[in-house]
C-alpha cells in the first residue's frame, strides 16, 4: 500500500472515534398520539319501510233509495162480521169496527173477498169486498187457497126413547106492527134508520144518521134511535156528522125533525113511558165523565138524571125507561153489567152478576121482565129474558150471535139483531124463543132493531 493512502484510512478512523467518544445523542422515535377508545357503536335503529301509497277511492256512485212498497188496505165502512174462509158459509171470527183500517193480505179465488191482517197478521180474517174502501195496489194480491168450509157433521139417531106428552101452549098471536133497524148506504157514506112492517113485509128508508153517531162508533150494540110509546110515531134519534159533536132530534112521521141538544158522544136514546121526555147518555167535561141526561121531548133544558161514580172508572152504555124503574148498562164492577136506578135517579141496583158482558136492556111493555143479551161461555153472544128484579133470567137463543133485543107493542114478539145466517140481519121470536124469522135477508146487512110499534 502506498504512504498516502494509508495516512487517509487512519484519519478517516480518527473522525469516526471521536464522534463516538462525544456521546451524541441519538435522534428520538415519535411516539404517536394515544388514541381513543372507540366510541361504542348503538345498535342500528329498525326503520320502516316507506308506506305502499294506497290507491284513491272512488267516490260511489249515489244510488237513489227503492221506494217501499205501501201494502193495499181496506177501511170499513160500517161495522161489519170477519169471517174465518172467503164466504158466509164460514164462521165468523169477529166484527171489524166502523171505520177501521187493515192491511190487505191477499183475495179470494173470485176477488170478492180479501184477507186481512185483523186483529192481525198472524190471526188473519177474511172480509167482503162490499163493505170495505180500498187503498193501494190491489192487482198484484196473490189469491189465498183456502179449504171449503167445513159441512155438519150428521149426529147418528140417539136410540128411541118414550116421547114425553106434549104440554099444551097458549098459541102466540101474529106478529105485526113496524120495527126500525140500522143499516149503512155506502152511496151516501151514512148510517141509514129503516122501517120494515112485519106483516105484509115490506122495508123503506126512513133518516139519515150521518157517519158516526156514537152508539155505532163505539160499538154500544145500543140502537141510537128510539120510537114514543105513545103511538105518534115520533122517533128520537142522533145525528152524528164526522168529527162534530152528536145532536139528538126528535122526527114525526112526516120527517119533520127538532133539534133538541147538541152535545158530547150522545148515545142511547130512550123516551119516558108518558112520552114526554127523552132521556140519552152524554159526556161533560171535555169528554171526561158521562151522565145520564133528560130532556122534554117538545125542547127544554137537559137536567142530569145520574153521573158516572168517581171511585171507580166507570162508563155507560144502553138505556130502557121503563114504569117505574130505568135500565141502563155499567161497567163499574170492571165488566158490563145491568144495572137499575128508581125513577128518580136514585139508588143504583146491579141485576146481572155473571162478570160477562152483558147489555143493550129492553123492558116488556107490562114492566115485568126484560130481555137483554148476554156473552156465554163458549164466547157467544144470546138473547136473555129476566124478571124485573133480574131474578130467573132463560135464555131464548141458542145460535150464532145475537144482540139488541126490542119487543113488540103487545109483549108477544122480540125482534133482535143475529148472523146465524152468515151476515148480521133482524130477526124476530115469539116471547118463547120459538117461531124465528128472517126479517131483512133481502137488503144489505142490518142491526140494531132499535125499537117496534
Amino acid at each position: 500500500m502506498k504512504p498516502r493512502h494509508t495516512m487517509y484510512v487512519v484519519a478517516l478512523l480518527l473522525v469516526v472515534l471521536t464522534l463516538s467518544a462525544c456521546g451524541t445523542s441519538p435522534t428520538p422515535v415519535p411516539t404517536p398520539p394515544p388514541t381513543a377508545p372507540p366510541a361504542p357503536t348503538l345498535p342500528p335503529t329498525p326503520t320502516s319501510p316507506p308506506p305502499t301509497p294506497l290507491p284513491t277511492a272512488v267516490p260511489p256512485t249515489p244510488v237513489p233509495p227503492t221506494a217501499t212498497p205501501v201494502p193495499a188496505q181496506a177501511t170499513s165502512k160500517q161495522l161489519v162480521n170477519v169471517r174465518k174462509g172467503p164466504g158466509t158459509q164460514f164462521e165468523v171470527a169477529g166484527r171489524l169496527p166502523n171505520n177501521t183500517t187493515a192491511v190487505i193480505l191477499g183475495k179470494s179465488e173470485d176477488g170478492k173477498w180479501y184477507q186481512i191482517a185483523f186483529p192481525d197478521a198472524a190471526n188473519p180474517s177474511w172480509v167482503s169486498v162490499a163493505f170495505v174502501n180500498v187503498t193501494g195496489p190491489v192487482e198484484k194480491l196473490p189469491v189465498v187457497a183456502v179449504a171449503p168450509a167445513p159441512t155438519p157433521t150428521q149426529v147418528a139417531a140417539a136410540a128411541r126413547t118414550r116421547t114425553p106428552a106434549v104440554t099444551a101452549t097458549i098459541p102466540v098471536a101474529a106478529a105485526k106492527g113496524l120495527i126500525g133497524f140500522i143499516s149503512f148506504d155506502s152511496g151516501q157514506a151514512s148510517y141509514v134508520l129503516s122501517n120494515v112492517v112485519v106483516n105484509p113485509r115490506n122495508i123503506s128508508g126512513f133518516k139519515l144518521l150521518g157517519p158516526s153517531p156514537a152508539d155505532l162508533a163505539l160499538n154500544t150494540n145500543a140502537a141510537p134511535f128510539a120510537w114514543a110509546p105513545d103511538g105518534s110515531g115520533r122517533v128520537a134519534w142522533v145525528y152524528g156528522a164526522s168529527g162534530a159533536m152528536n145532536v139528538l132530534r126528535v122526527s114525526d112521521t112526516a120527517g119533520n125533525d127538532r133539534n133538541l141538544f147538541s152535545h158530547q158522544g150522545i148515545s142511547s136514546p130512550n123516551w119516558s113511558p108518558n112520552s114526554q121526555s127523552v132521556a140519552y147518555i152524554g159526556m161533560d167535561n171535555n169528554f171526561g165523565t158521562q151522565f145520564i141526561y133528560s130532556i122534554p121531548a117538545g125542547g127544554g133544558i137537559e137536567q142530569r138524571f145520574f153521573a158516572a161514580r168517581t171511585d171507580k172508572p166507570e162508563s155507560f152504555r144502553g138505556l130502557a125507561w121503563g114504569r117505574t124503574h130505568v135500565l141502563f148498562v155499567s161497567n163499574y164492577t170492571g165488566q158490563y153489567e145491568i144495572w137499575r136506578l128508581n125513577s128518580d135517579g136514585s139508588g143504583p141496583l146491579q141485576l146481572t152478576n155473571d162478570k160477562r158482558e152483558n147489555g143493550s136492556p129492553a123492558w116488556s111493555p107490562d114492566g115485568s121482565r126484560f130481555a137483554y143479551y148476554s156473552k156465554q161461555l163458549d164466547g157467544s153472544y144470546q138473547i136473555m129474558v129476566a124478571n124485573a128484579d133480574g131474578s130467573s133470567p132463560r135464555k131464548m137463543t141458542n145460535a150464532g150471535n145475537n144482540f139488541t133485543p126490542t119487543w113488540s107493542a103487545d109483549g108477544n114478539w122480540i125482534a133482535f139483531a143475529s148472523n146465524r145466517g152468515g151476515r148480521l140481519d133482524v130477526y124476530m121470536m115469539d116471547k118463547n124463543g120459538g117461531s124465528i124469522q128472517v126479517l131483512t135477508d133481502k137488503t144489505g146487512e142490518s142491526q140494531m132493531p132499535g125499537s117496534w110499534r
